[in-house]
């Protein structure tokens, strides 16, 4: 029942791995390292399936040869290692003599197919299936036994292969999922050796005397091995899903940015719209249940027209779409502080003593204590401006409080603590 749970788990586990890749090697069929990433995710994906015991079982009695899934699990897996070897070919290909070695290695892979269904075939399997210990009940069988060691073997040099090359590219690689992904593998090639090694040392030894790690080899091992499954399958399609995982994460903590500044942005653009390149949306036009679809339908129509209209205006370096958040959270920055330029003249030296004493009440320092005063003053002045009214205000540079010192990560992080001051702050409030 434990390896029915178990190779389940991992079938899902590596067969959405596959899944995954296989969409991108439909748009990019020539893309050969592509070819031989989804040929080795899909063999070791195969074995998965295979080996669960009530399939293997089922596969011998539709096959009429027993224990024949073990010859098909085994070359599954070797038919993987030797993708996995060929992959690393392509990405060693500038260096002559790694790439010779490499290639030699690829030989070796196929020989030692060749030979395990050699062997198979002319050893005896016969009797009773064994999906869990074949390698336990048939290792001192004649030709089998070969069988076993050289698929073993195989499997010990290729994992020892893939640590000693995947350090190494992770170490020279300067894209940090690729390198994620390929230490991951790393991770999941020592697991590897965690299957092999003791079931070499398990058959060796039971050439020479009974052996004690039995319950090492037939239950330990494969446990192992599908911990290295999981990794490789994860590892080898990181660089792919965890660039687009850091590009969503990248939106939305602009998303967020953009949300948490717009109510101080919006009222700096409604007074000042001449520096605004988007202006807001009008509260009274938003959609509500009523007139969405006749406003869908609207839109449909107007924005058909408007493109056509537009047509001889387009600039490609302004696309204002979802995909323009960075544009319109740096176009949020720049407009604040033109706005906020523009709104000296109206700034009231009062109303910042008044936010500056609040704030400090309040147990508010440094930062936290500026954005609420700068907060209170943007505040001060929109109702000074709308109003009419002309302060005695300062207009010299140092009035601006500026810890960002040019640096625009900081500076979108300043504004985000005046927007929130400014959305919820007392200061602004007692002043309102």
């Amino acid at each position: 029942m434990l390896f029915v749970v178990v190779y389940g788990i991992l079938s899902v586990i590596t067969w959405s791995a596959f899944a995954y890749k296989v969409k991108d090697l439909i748009g990019d069929w020539h893309n050969r390292e592509l070819r031989l990433l989804c040929l080795a995710i899909s063999t070791f994906a195969t074995p998965f399936v295979l080996a669960s015991p009530p399939i293997y079982v089922a596969i011998d009695h539709a096959l009429g040869i027993a224990n024949i899934a073990t010859l098909l699990v085994y070359t599954s897996v070797a038919i993987c290692l030797t993708s996995f070897v060929s992959l690393l070919v392509s990405w060693s290909s500038a260096q002559d003599t790694v790439r010779l070695r490499h290639r030699l290695l690829v030989g070796y892979s196929v020989s030692t197919i060749v030979l395990m269904a050699v062997c198979f075939f002319l050893g005896n399997v016969s009797g009773e299936e064994h999906p869990t210990d074949f390698d336990v009940h048939f290792e001192r069988a004649r030709y089998i036994s070969v069988f076993l060691l050289s698929y073993q073997l195989l499997f010990t040099v290729s994992m020892g292969m893939l640590v000693l090359l995947c350090r190494r590219y992770a170490r020279a690689v300067d894209k940090p999922w690729l390198r994620r992904g390929l230490r991951l593998v790393t991770v999941g090639a020592v697991f590897g050796l965690g299957y092999s090694v003791p079931k070499v040392v398990n058959m060796v030894w039971d050439l020479l005397a009974p052996s004690p790690l039995h319950y090492v080899s037939s239950v330990v091992a494969p446990m192992s091995a599908s911990v290295a499954a999981a990794l490789f399958a994860v590892g080898f399609t990181m660089p792919a899903w965890g660039a687009g995982a850091s590009n969503v994460r990248a939106f939305l903590a602009s998303y967020r940015s953009y949300r948490r500044l717009y109510p101080l942005w919006s009222d700096i653009a409604q007074q000042y719209p001449d520096v605004v390149l988007f202006p807001p949306t009008p509260r009274d036009t938003r959609w509500n249940v009523r007139n969405l679809r006749r406003m869908a339908g609207r839109q449909v129509i107007e924005i058909r027209d408007g493109r056509l209209a537009l047509r001889p205006h387009d600039d490609p370096e302004v696309d204002h779409t979802v995909q323009d958040m960075d544009l319109l959270l740096s176009r949020q920055i720049i407009e604040i502080r033109d706005g906020q330029l523009s709104l000296r003249p109206y700034y009231d030296p009062d109303v910042a003593h008044r936010a500056r004493a609040r704030a400090l009440a309040d147990g508010l320092t440094g930062d936290s204590a500026e954005a609420a005063v700068e907060a209170a003053q943007i505040s001060g002045a929109l109702r000074a401006m709308a109003a009419g009214a002309s302060l005695p205000g300062r207009s010299d540079a140092n009035a601006l409080h500026d810890p960002a010192d040019g640096d625009l990560e900081e500076e979108t992080a300043w504004l985000i603590r005046v927007a929130d001051a400014y959305r919820r702050s007392a200061s602004v409030a007692a002043d309102a």
